[in-house]
Order: C-alpha cells, then structure tokens, then sequence
C-alpha cells in the first residue's frame, strides 16, 4: 500500500471516529428498565441514557415533568400507575455547544425547575462507566443513581 493511500485510509478511519458520538439522537427505549446491548458498549463514553423514575409512594396527584435541551424539547410527560421511567438516549457532544438535559418536575405543590439531569461538566463524570443516568422522585426529594440501586439524595423539593 502507498503512502498516499494508507494516509488516506487512516484520515477516513479517525473521521468515522470522530463523527461516530454525533450519530444518535434522543429516543426511547422499548423496555426502559434494561439497557439495551448498544447501551452496554461503551468505547468513548459518549453514548448516554438518562431516566426520570416515579418513585412516590403513591400516584395522588401524579408525578409530572417536561424536559428539554437547546436543540430538543422531549415534551410534557405525567407518571402514573402503568407508566414510571421516562427514559431518552443521547450521544454527548465533544466540543461545545457541550450536551445538557434539563427537567422542571412537580408533584402537587412539591416543585424542581430547571433540574440539570445531565450535563458535561458534572453528570457525566456520574454515569460514565454504566452509560446509565437515573433519577427518581421520592417523597422527601429527587435521587441520583447510575446502576438503579444505591441512590443519592440531590435535592429536597421545593
């Protein structure tokens, strides 16, 4: 192989490379509770799925949130007692406009605005090595997790 053409198959590899994490957009995930095999492949750590699960001990008045990012507004979603993890994938940008997710959520008079539930900063360092970025509302606040087991208190309600 010539230089000439080794040069360019290298240049057309780390091109793939580089657009590779820009490939995806937000969607759902059919069985929102288990990651799919895509979800489990992580070789960049820029490939995410952000869950809100409802997890209030009971649906009076029902869990609502609305979220959102610069390029994509994932609507008004309100929990009950057949629906309980809203769930969005994503690929993280790598240079900026950097990727950030935020969710206003209410339960009654309990309220959070502009929650960040994912950003580059500091909730991706969270869940980078599971790809997997939960948060459940509670009675007493909103928790973090990145494996749906051992959650974190983040924030009382307001």
């Amino acid at each position: 192989m010539s230089s000439s053409t080794w040069q360019q198959a290298t240049f057309c590899v780390f091109t793939i490379l580089a657009i590779f994490p820009f490939l995806s957009s937000a969607g759902a995930n059919p069985n929102p509770m288990m990651p799919t095999q895509e979800d489990k492949w992580r070789p960049f750590c820029h490939e995410f799925r952000v869950h809100i699960v409802d997890g209030f001990s009971n649906d009076n008045p029902p869990f609502q949130i609305h979220c959102w990012s610069v390029d994509q507004d994932l609507g008004n979603h309100t929990f009950g007692p057949s629906f309980k993890d809203f769930n969005f994938k994503f690929g993280s940008r790598v240079v900026p406009p950097y990727t950030h997710f935020s969710c206003d959520m209410n339960k009654g008079a309990m309220n959070l605005h502009d929650v960040t539930v994912f950003d580059k900063q500091n909730v991706e360092n969270w869940c980078c090595n599971s790809g997997q970025c939960y948060w459940r509302g509670q009675d007493d606040g909103l928790y973090y997790s990145n494996d749906n087991s051992s959650y974190e208190k983040k924030y009382s309600w307001a």
